[in-house]
């Protein structure tokens, strides 16, 4: 066969596998499991990692078979073009369907508890608890202060990120630390978290969640001396039919880091009896 002949028939075989396997590549896996036992699907939140979560997984690892998912946009996670929470919650979805067998305890942290809430609104059959860990379920910035906190958000990206970082973080330094590796993200992908956190409201469609909720929250969302009513209505909790709410002592926004053991506890406690009656407020 002339050489040329060849390369013809190379490139029409190459055209055929194409046309039949698409043309995008293959997407990397954007789960990893480790332990044994029932299935606890953790889901971190916006700028954060999985590495966060290893200290209280590992506890966790030891009766449970416990699932990292990436949020869109961070790790090998590809970042959806257009984004909204319904691709991020499809693609939550998927991975879930792809880790799982059955039913799972989701656990979400701030942005990504946000998903977790959504995907269990939408496919309640693949979740039999939901914890959220300082996930506000409604917007915590006011109306009127939306478009100028938008406008600053493209003026001072790095300060606006810094401010909440320093925020959230238990102290100075440990803000200064995760602001830093936040920093490092493209804020192409990050941009777009930022306004979803900013204008996302769920409360309304709580009502309508059937699994049990464990309401994670640490003492600057869950003040010392507030009633759980007076929280659960400035985070969107007061539709939820079965919620146990549960404040961790000190800690900062990040409770994964600060108090691994509690948190793994309260997780272990609720997935054993995730179906049982509501903590009464305190």
């Amino acid at each position: 066969m002339k050489r040329r002949h060849f390369v013809i028939l190379f490139v029409l075989v190459v055209a055929i596998l194409l046309g039949h396997h698409g043309l995008e590549p293959p997407q990397p896996p954007t789960h990893f499991a480790f332990g044994r036992g029932s299935d606890v699907v953790i889901v971190h939140g916006l700028g954060s990692t999985t590495q966060h979560w290893l200290p209280a997984a590992r506890l966790l690892a030891r009766r449970h078979r416990v699932t990292f998912v990436d949020l869109p946009g961070h790790g090998l996670a590809s970042m959806p073009q257009p984004f909204s929470l319904d691709q991020a919650v499809a693609a939550l979805d998927r991975a879930i369907a792809e880790a799982t067998d059955g039913p799972v305890i989701l656990v979400g942290h701030s942005l990504g508890g946000l998903v977790a809430a959504a995907e269990a609104l939408e496919h309640p059959g693949r979740v039999r608890g939901l914890v959220l860990v300082e996930t506000a379920l409604r917007s915590q910035v006011p109306a009127a202060e939306l478009p100028g906190m938008l406008e600053s958000l493209e003026r001072d990206y790095h300060g606006v990120l810094r401010s909440a970082y320093l925020a959230m973080g238990r102290d100075s330094v440990q803000g200064e630390r995760l602001y830093a590796e936040a920093a490092r993200l493209d804020p192409a992908r990050v941009k777009p978290w930022i306004r979803l956190a900013w204008i996302a409201d769920l409360h309304g469609q709580m009502r309508k969640l059937q699994p049990t909720l464990l309401a994670v929250l640490a003492p600057h969302s869950w003040e010392p001396g507030e009633t759980w009513q007076r929280a659960a209505e400035a985070l969107g909790y007061t539709d939820v039919p079965r919620v146990r709410p549960l404040r961790l002592e000190g800690c900062g926004h990040f409770i994964m880091l600060d108090r691994p053991d509690a948190l793994a506890d309260a997780i272990a406690r609720f997935a054993a009896s995730p179906e049982g009656e509501p903590v009464a407020a305190h």
